[in-house]
Formats: C-alpha cells, structure tokens, sequence
C-alpha cells in the first residue's frame, strides 16, 4: 500500500469509527449525512518536452509519463453560518526539486464564518491571487484551466492565515488577505506578513478588476513569500540528476526576478465571456528594494545569484487567454505571457521571458476532460527565466472530477 492508498485509508477508517462509536451521531447518522459531503479529482498527464541547448543535457528528452495527482475533498455544514472545506491532496507537481518533495498532505483548509450575506470571514489556508477571472490548475484541480500549464506570472499561495471575502448582488466583490509568508511555521525576528488585497466588477459577460500584493518579511529571518516564486507546474524540463538545463530544479519554469521578502505586486485584469468565446487579459508590474547577487555581490538574475543586494528589482508582466467553445465539449485555448526584467541594472537586451501556449480539450461523460497542448517559452541571458535555456514541447492530460 503506497502513501496515498494509507492516507485515504486513515481517514475514512477515522471516519467510520467515530460514527460507530458515538450513540449521538449514530441516532443523528442522517441529519450528519445531510450536513457532509464529498468530492474526488484525479489527473494523469505526459509529455514531451525538450530544450533548445542540447549539448548541455546528458541525452536526448523523451515521451514520458507524469506521476499521479489525486485530490479528496470533505466539505460540512457544520451551522447556517459555519462552513468548513478540507482538500487532502498528492500533489506530486508541488514545490520541490523533481516533485519528491511533497507527499499526501493537507493540501487546502477553509472554515467560513458568514458574518452577513455579503461578508465571510474566513481561515485556514486561503488559496488567493491577484487575478479575478483567470482558470488555474493546481494538483488534480485542472478542468478550470482550458490549458495545461498555468501562465509563468501566476502569483498564488495558500498560506496558513485569515481571509475577509465581499460580494454584492450589483456584481461588486473583493477579498483582503493576510498570511504567514511560508508554508512551514516561522516565528523568527523579521518574519512579517504577506498581504493580498483584491477588488472586482463583473457581469454574466464583463469583468474589471485590481489587486495589490505586498509583503513585509526582513531577508535576516531567511523566510522569503513563496508566492513570488510560483507554484509547481505541469511541465518538467528535462536534465541530469532531476534539475533543469541551468541546474534549476525542473519544474521551476516561473518567472522570477524578485528575491521575496518585500516585493509588490500591482496587477489589473479583465474578462469578456460569451457563448462562443471566452478571454481574459492581465498585466502588472512588480518591485522590490532587494535584487539576488552573484559572487561579487552585483545583481543579477534567480539563476546565478549566491547571495542579496540592496538594489530595486523589477518586472513587467502582461498576458491574455483565448477559448473558443467550438461545440458543447470541445474547446480550443491559447494563451501568451510575457516578462521582462525592468531593473535598472538590466542590459538593454536579452531581458524577456516570453511563453506560448496553444491547445485543445473536450469533456466526456459529464465529468471528465482530456486536454492536449503545444507550449514554447523563450528566456533572454537576462530575463525572469529560471531554466536559462528556450524550451519547448507538447503534453496531454486527462481528468476526473467527482
């Protein structure tokens, strides 16, 4: 029995105990019942996806398989004005180096206080971004997205903290966040906060809205936000020993230009949604005070940084995503992001990160989605790029949703 299969056993064993052995709940089995309810979603993808600088890897890439992501979902009633949502999750394409990192966890936690029938307070791990409109995959929770892979300027977390929620019926709604800027406990001098706050207009067909991004930690409590660096992502570009061509872990294909402890992020977006077509656009820019060093103690990008400097990094960030609903179940999706390192310290060229993503994906059986798609990201010497070689590949991906 692997570690999901012991996971999954734990808990529904757990369940089937306390439900035998406490009389209440046995007399009030159908009233519990009633209150509970359950969700799966599992994904299995492959690949096939290559770099330009060939010379720099051990052997040619091939078609592979991705490891599983599966997600087991408990949601409760628990009164008219308490709701609580818990996401066990294998998410294998998480952070860490090659995806080894991470096991069956608690992915995702939300317990929802409704203070009116337009505010929610809610706590746990609030799974939040600067983008309103935007479908984003994360584990086995794919069907969202019309694409594979996320966009490399995703900034997402679901950091332990507390989330305000509003929404109106005029189609008016906002979130303001505050969480502890790791995943891990860290209480060290310095740690800080990172804060998300969100406002949105939108309509059946039309969509505005505006976010700002901050974080406040000191780089002598070491802990930096990890929204900055992106989440895992649903490409690993191949090379030795688990890393990327640059020695990179693979699948930290997100741009990066910002070191972490105290970026922000400014960011607007829009949506039109008909129903032939969907699109969305979105841009910002980022900054902060610190930029990562090399050797020498000059700045320089992720890649070839071994330290900090006091000195403002920054980036612009801008993309867009085309679906066209060609039928009922089918759908083609495109989508183009781009990053370029605006810093002072930049060159004049070789600075943007540039991603192209083109597909298409058809539902079945009402509950799942098979999906295919072309992707080629391109990374100046000197762009937000972590891999520091141009890329390319294609790869399939075939979810269930319960």
């Amino acid at each position: 029995m692997n570690k999901l299969q012991r996971v999954t056993a734990f808990f529904t064993a757990a369940l089937f105990v306390f439900l035998a052995a406490s009389p209440s709940v046995a007399q009030d089995g159908d009233d519990l019942m009633d209150r509970l309810s359950f969700g799966v979603k599992a994904m299995q993808g492959a690949q096939f996806v290559r770099v330009d600088a060939d010379d720099t890897l051990p052997g040619e890439a091939e078609f592979g398989f991705q490891r599983v992501r599966v997600n087991f979902e408990v949601s409760a009633d628990i009164h008219e004005r308490i709701s609580f949502f818990v996401d066990f999750g294998h998410e294998p394409n998480d952070f860490g180096s090659g995806g080894n990192s991470f096991s069956p966890a608690v992915d995702y936690v939300a317990l929802d206080f409704l203070l009116s029938e337009e505010i929610t307070l809610r706590f746990g791990t609030p799974v939040t971004g600067p983008f309103n409109f935007r479908g984003y995959s994360d584990g086995a929770a794919t069907q969202g997205n019309p694409l594979i892979g996320n966009s490399p300027i995703d900034f997402v977390t679901a950091q332990t903290g507390v989330q305000l929620l509003g929404s109106t019926e005029g189609g008016f709604g906002f979130d303001v966040t505050a969480t502890t800027p790791t995943f891990f406990e860290a209480y060290t001098p310095g740690t800080g906060v990172s804060l998300i706050g969100k406002a949105k207009f939108a309509t059946e067909t039309f969509g505005i809205g505006a976010a700002v991004m901050k974080a406040t930690s000191q780089p002598r409590s070491g802990v930096a936000t990890s929204w900055i660096v992106g989440d895992g992502e649903n490409y690993s570009v191949p090379g030795a020993g688990g890393t990327g061509a640059s020695g990179q872990p693979n699948r930290y294909t997100h741009a990066l230009i910002n070191p972490g402890f105290q970026p922000l992020v400014l960011h607007a977006d829009a949506m039109f949604k008909s129903d032939i077509a969907d699109a969305d656009f979105w841009g910002g820019i980022t900054q902060e005070k610190y930029s990562f060093a090399d050797t020498g103690g000059n700045p320089t990008v992720a890649r070839g940084a071994s330290g900090l400097v006091e000195e403002d990094s920054k980036m612009l960030f801008l993309g867009g995503t085309l679906k066209i609903n060609a039928t009922p179940s089918f759908f083609l999706a495109g989508r183009v992001s781009y990053a370029n390192n605006t810093s002072d310290w930049a060159p004049d060229d070789e600075t943007a990160l540039l991603r192209i993503q083109g597909g298409v994906g058809v539902s079945f059986w009402e509950k799942a989605m098979l999906k295919f798609e072309f992707v080629s990201q391109d990374e100046g010497v000197a762009s937000p790029g972590q891999v520091g070689e141009n890329w390319y590949g294609v790869s399939t991906e075939l979810s269930v949703t319960l």
